[in-house]
């Protein structure tokens, strides 16, 4: 097997099955689920190779978010918490989000991809993976 073939394999070994059934979400279903919900997942941030977040939607359009990064692993871990807040909105078929301070990197404009039950993959500036209920 070639090296790009292995790496293909591995790197489908490491996506959830779930996630290569997404399929897009209307704006509609976005907003169902984001007035008065919350998106709790993680991604990739130019902090952190992996940071798990919770971004609260308020129904008059407000946003609050919180994340954590772990800094070591191991008895000594390290954990660094970040909070911020700004508005969000579903413009066509994607949820928008505009935070003022420490999370800046994740403003911006984001398709959500439904892959089963409340499980959504947003794709925007940020690749990130989690649930977005009510």
């Amino acid at each position: 097997m070639s090296k790009v073939a292995l790496a293909a394999a591995l790197l489908l070994a490491a996506v959830p099955f779930a996630a290569l059934h997404a399929a897009p979400m209307s704006g509609a279903e976005i907003r169902a689920r984001s007035g008065g919900g919350e998106f709790r997942g993680f991604g990739a941030t130019p902090r952190s190779p992996l940071e798990d977040m919770i971004w609260r939607f308020r129904p008059d359009g407000s946003v609050t978010s919180i994340s954590t990064i772990r800094r070591r692993a191991g008895p000594s871990s390290q954990f660094e918490e970040y909070h911020d807040a700004g508005s969000w909105r579903v413009e066509g078929d994607r949820l928008c989000v505009d935070f003022a301070a420490a999370h800046r990197a994740f403003s911006g404009c984001y398709g959500v991809d439904g892959t089963g039950g409340d499980h959504v993959r947003l794709v925007g500036p940020v690749l990130l993976e989690g649930t977005l209920s009510r």
